[in-house]
């Protein structure tokens, strides 16, 4: 029983590790979603759905009846006067009154439709400048990113020249106590060894500064995390296009379209309902000094008729505005195309670099290998041994460099195809 009491523990203290272990695993991915739910512009997404509730509700407010209560005190020099013959008493000079006025819009010419179309694609305008926004803190999160991946390889190759190194400097003291080697070997490989650790230092405080400002925006903490290198799908050669800035284009256009419709609807007739009902001196009739109740109910017709001229005039120059913004929409296509003709061309440019780089990486370790058999020998100095080695070193990090530069520029193309 105790054993197999001591193997759940042991088990169960194995799945702790390898969670504990997974969870220092960063993604890009996950870096960009962080950095995307704790910016601005996520916050101003939220704050723009309400404001267009509140616009919505605005141009639509016409609509909606009204309910005034009015009232009236005053005195006037002089009311109408009617013969003596006709029995009447005169009129008082002073009158007094007090209304509840009702009214109800019940056509408009269609403006509260047009505007509630207009401002909506206002609305989706702004949060589609708000994307774009959001896409260029995806860009510096995916810059900010690769610049690790670099500097951390680079540590890594760092590291392993100065293991290298050490091993020398050890294996060359024997031989110095053995009187095979003179001193100022081992001073040329220790000079280098300080040279490496500087360089080490460097990027070390390069990588941290990097780490700094991803965790500035992301809200994370990566003191101690293991960075994964991204995986992109293989992206279509064709110049199709999906970018925020096309949306942008057609709603412009259409929001010119709506501009003509709330002009033409300014034109158009507009039917309202009014009811007012009250009471005071004099009432409807005139003729009576007693205080009366009182009310009157109709339709109000309301029809333009100098304003068509205007509306023409206003529908010449959105046709105009339309032209304009499909002449820079035409500009755009054909730019972006060229950028991404241009940014596909530099993706085969690197990734026939990255072959190459295999193949010097290659060659350079074969002739690593066979410097380190002749400095054994003597038939090669020190100095010419770690020029070699540093020219191996150059090499693995130009390959590393190349691939990050290929990941970045295949990041780039998605953007410019609108996919990012």
């Amino acid at each position: 029983m105790k054993s197999q009491f001591y193997k759940f523990i042991l088990f169960v203290l194995f799945l702790f590790l390898q969670t504990a272990y997974a969870q220092k695993v960063v993604t890009i991915d996950q870096c960009i979603e962080w950095a995307v739910s704790q910016s601005s512009e996520n916050i101003q997404k939220n704050l723009n759905d309400q404001l267009l509730k509140v616009k919505l509700n605005d141009v639509s407010s016409h609509l909606f009846p009204t309910l005034e209560l009015n009232g009236q005190i005053g005195y006037q020099s002089d009311q109408p006067h009617l013969p003596a013959s006709f029995g009447l008493d005169p009129l008082s000079n002073d009158y007094y009154g007090i209304s509840l006025d009702f009214s109800q819009v019940l056509y408009d010419g269609n403006q509260f439709i047009y505007n509630r179309q207009f401002e909506k694609l206002k609305n989706q305008n702004e949060i589609i400048q708000i994307d774009l926004s959001i896409n260029q803190l995806k860009a510096r999160i995916i810059t900010i990113y690769l610049n690790l991946l670099i500097v951390d390889k680079q540590i890594q190759l760092v590291e392993t020249v100065e293991k290298t190194l050490a091993d020398q400097i050890e294996r060359f003291k024997k031989l110095l106590n053995e009187g095979v080697v003179y001193g100022n070997t081992i001073a040329q490989f220790e000079l280098e060894q300080l040279k490496i650790q500087q360089q080490k230092g460097e990027l070390q405080q390069v990588q941290l500064s990097l780490k700094q400002s991803l965790s500035i925006l992301t809200g994370q903490n990566f003191s101690d995390v293991q960075f994964t290198l991204p995986e992109l799908t293989a992206t279509n050669s064709d110049l199709e296009s999906k970018r925020l800035e096309f949306t942008i284009f057609q709603n412009s256009i259409a929001g010119l379209d709506f501009q003509r419709k709330l002009s033409i609807s300014n034109s158009l007739p507009k039917l309202s309902l009014f009811a007012t009902g009250g009471y005071g001196r004099p009432a409807y009739n005139i003729f009576s000094n007693n205080f009366e109740w009182y009310y009157n109910i109709g339709l109000k017709f309301n029809v333009p008729i100098i304003s068509w001229a205007k509306t023409a005039g206003i529908g010449d120059i959105i046709q105009l505005q339309k032209k304009l913004i499909e002449s820079k929409q035409s500009d755009f296509t054909k730019f972006n195309q060229i950028a991404i003709q241009e940014k596909m061309n530099e993706i085969i440019k690197i990734e026939n670099l990255i072959v190459l780089d295999q193949q010097i990486v290659d060659k350079y370790r074969d002739l690593t290998q066979s410097y380190q058999l002749q400095l054994e020998n003597g038939t090669i100095t020190v100095y010419d041994f770690i020029k070699q080695q540093n020219d191996e070193l150059q090499s693995r990090i130009n390959k590393e460099v190349h691939t990050m530069q290929l990941i970045k520029a295949k990041y780039e193309l998605k953007a410019l195809k609108g996919i990012l």
